[in-house]
């Protein structure tokens, strides 16, 4: 029998002595000023079911290819920061809440930005209490919420191979390396509605060292892309005399309907450059560009802001160098060596600081030189900014390709 927790807005606090019986436990949750209206929230029919791809889903939990017992349930007010939180199997049946506006939200796991064969299933649903009145929640479908992503080689191409080659394929901050043999799906992290993808094919091809690079926009969340490499052989009278990898891309979109059924609609990507033909000529220095936060200009810190900067290279070599330097009036130098830090970053050869930049968000070493695009995400820090003080914090971000030098400001304001 689950627990009957009785939930009110204040402060946690457990009941009872030391002990792993849960029935002995009343947790009280809440806000400064609760009003002393409380409703009930009946979750013992609400269920959470993953979509299963081209399975329909019904209302009952029935469908257990994914087993949901881990997902992590949360129950917030629509107003304030508190969070109650249960594994969906020790989720209680009764929850007694102050009246007011709330969100429940299930999701499988904390996502990273890549993982092999860990898909992150996510739903939510919106519900009022009312004083004296018993609210239930029946279940909710959970879908795929990251990028899904497989690599196939022809078996003609691979009798040419070399044991070298691989794919790379990033999404935003996250990067798979795909080898010949590797066999499982890559999920990556959608960080916005419309995502870049790249996939960097090299590797020794009958002797001859090819890097086949293609480049995919709108990819979003829920998505399966398949990345499928064949070869085209010269023609007849050709004086080349090896082989040319010729890349198609299918990409494999799960919709999902108003009524729950699943369908996968297919979709052929041609090669952007046909084969044979010179890369395309680089169009000069590194960009660096931001979905989520305007550069060069100075904005306020806000709770929840997310800090994500994209720096993409049209170079053949990619990036060259990357540095980030600091000028803050609370990131004083004395500040940052005790965060094992400095007020000069150098992502590419980040020595003895390469934990610490890491720990903030910043790509280092690989993940950065003879990039063509890398992405940070430095939204994590911002709670940390915000405790140092108020000030006016310039990151000043310079890349570096054959082409030449960028330099741009991420100028952030703390009140």
């Amino acid at each position: 029998m689950k627990a009957i927790w009785t939930v009110s807005l204040a402060i946690i606090l457990a009941v009872g002595a030391t002990s792993c019986d849960r029935e002995k436990f009343v947790y009280n949750l809440g806000g400064e000023t609760p009003s002393g209206k409380t409703g009930t929230l009946d979750l013992s029919t609400f269920g959470a079911i993953p979509n299963n791809d081209t399975q329909v889903v019904e209302k009952a939990p029935v469908s257990r290819a994914v087993d949901t017992g881990d997902f992590t349930v949360q129950i917030y007010p629509a107003q304030g920061n508190d969070t109650l939180e249960w594994k969906y199997r020790e989720m209680p049946e009764i929850v007694t809440l102050q009246v007011g506006e709330y969100n429940l939200a299930v999701f499988s796991h904390e996502v990273q930005p890549a993982e092999w064969e860990h898909p992150y299933y996510y739903a939510d649903k919106a519900f009022t209490i009312e004083e004296n009145r018993v609210t239930q929640l029946d279940t909710v479908v959970c879908t795929l919420q990251n990028i899904k992503v497989t690599v196939t080689y022809s078996e003609d191409l691979k009798s040419f191979m070399g044991d070298d080659c691989q794919v790379t394929v990033d999404i935003g901050s996250g990067s798979l390396d795909f080898s010949q043999t590797e066999t499982r799906a890559g999920y990556f992290r959608s960080d916005s509605e419309s995502n870049l993808l790249i996939a960097t094919f090299t590797g020794t091809i009958d002797g001859y060292e090819e890097v086949n690079r293609i480049q995919v926009d709108n990819v979003k969340a829920g998505e399966w892309r398949k990345i499928h490499y064949d070869i085209k052989r010269p023609e007849p009278g050709s004086e080349t005399g090896g082989v040319t990898p010729s890349v198609t891309l299918d990409a494999s979109c799960v919709t999902i309907d108003h009524e729950g059924h699943v369908t996968i609609d297919e979709e052929i990507i041609p090669d952007p450059s046909d084969p044979g033909t010179p890369d395309p000529e680089p169009s000069g220095a590194p960009q660096i560009t931001s979905e989520t936060i305007a550069l060069g200009t100075p904005v306020t810190v806000t709770e929840g802001m997310q800090v994500v900067v994209d720096i993409i290279s049209t170079d053949k070599d990619g990036l060259t160098q990357l540095t980030v330097d600091i000028e803050s009036p609370t990131l004083t130098p004395e500040e940052l060596s005790g965060m094992g830090l400095s007020a000069h970053l150098d992502l590419v050869n980040p020595g003895a600081l390469k934990e610490a930049i890491e720990g903030l968000g910043f790509p280092t070493e690989g993940n950065v030189l003879h990039q063509p695009k890398v992405t940070f995400d430095i939204s994590q820090f911002m709670p940390l900014l915000g405790l140092l003080g108020a000030g006016t914090h310039n990151f000043i971000i310079t890349a570096t390709d054959a082409q030449g030098t960028t330099t741009e400001s991420l100028i952030l304001v703390t009140e």
